[in-house]
């Protein structure tokens, strides 16, 4: 522990993070911290979190604690998240969108794609926002999650920020290959820059399986009809199950560009032993759920005139 006081064990043990008995905490205070500093107290913070994760030790359940404040931290390279066990928290007001626990990628580092890539295994992030808006049509891919039996809760994945990057190939989030993740309460997208055709929220690839997504926001501001909320890159995109559970997919943009479709599924892929899972959601500004009707994805919500408008937002008249 070092020379945190109780509160911070008791806001850890309270967000749930898992503690053994050699775990380290290094706390990242970006407005008043330096990367000469241990980390291991209020008095003495790291500056960023690349400096903090290049401390912990895999496997034991170090902790990077960041700290909310009036700068954010900003990447002037790529990170990878490579160390298994391993948790970033960010110590904020529990917000669902644009935490104050802020990643940024710099104007000057381009071909971040992705900005964040986390490769390890059983690790908890929480409470963060991660932006990546700055003019380079090469950094595309905001976070990608290759590795296994992660939680996130309350992240704000915020890709396509800036006009050159909600461009085709885009994406907020993408699982390549990841499996058994679980995201709980967390944003993905913007609603303040016009998507472009090709431009998603969620990307598929990799055969990523059984991932589950419980009251999360997927959110749009399309400039084209071709933008959406989901793409699965091709027909091995995902396998088995993925799962939305009273998940809310929203464009604010449905007056001037409704998706043609929220979700882009190639032929392929209605082959293959994969289905995606819509649970009580709700969808506002696309015309279709999957205009082309791969029967890949499967809900339980009733229909309002016809089951391509399932879960469809409409209005309410008093």
């Amino acid at each position: 522990m070092g020379l945190f006081p109780k509160a911070v064990s008791e806001y850890l043990v309270s967000l749930g993070v898992p503690r053994g008995p050699n775990s380290q905490i290094y706390l990242v205070d970006p407005a008043n911290g330096s990367d000469s500093n241990p980390g291991t107290s209020f008095s003495q913070p790291l500056a960023s979190i690349e400096a903090a994760e290049a401390l912990c030790v895999a496997n034991q359940h170090d902790v990077v604690l960041y700290l909310a404040g009036s700068s954010g931290n900003n990447l002037a390279a790529a990170l990878t998240w490579d160390k298994n066990y391993t948790h970033l928290i960010g110590w904020c007001a529990p917000t669902m969108a644009a935490q104050r626990a802020r990643v940024f990628q710099t104007s000057t580092l381009t071909g971040a794609s992705p900005l964040l890539n986390i490769t390890a295994t059983g690790c908890m992030f929480q409470n963060f926002y991660i932006f990546q808006g700055v003019d380079d049509a090469t950094s595309l891919i905001n976070v990608q999650v290759t590795g296994g039996r992660n939680y996130f809760r309350n992240v704000h994945f915020a890709g396509g920020g800036h006009a050159t990057m909600a461009i085709n190939g885009g994406a907020s989030l993408k699982l390549n290959g990841a499996e058994e993740n679980l995201f709980e309460g967390c944003t993905i997208g913007v609603d303040t820059i016009a998507a472009a055709t090709g431009m998603v929220g969620i990307l598929f690839d990799g055969s990523a399986q059984r991932n589950v997504f419980r009251k999360c926001h997927v959110s749009m501001l399309a400039g084209h009809a071709g933008a959406a909320w989901l793409e699965v890159a091709d027909g091995t995109g995902i396998d088995r199950y993925t799962i939305f559970d009273n998940c809310l997919f929203t464009n604010t943009n449905k007056e001037n560009f409704e998706m043609t479709s929220g979700f882009v599924i190639p032929a392929v892929a209605a082959n293959r032993p994969a289905r995606i899972f819509l649970k009580d959601c709700i969808a506002y500004g696309a015309a279709k759920w999957d205009a082309s009707d791969r029967g890949v994805l499967m809900g339980n919500m009733d229909a309002v005139t016809g089951a391509d408008l399932s879960g469809v937002a409409v209005e309410m008249i008093t």
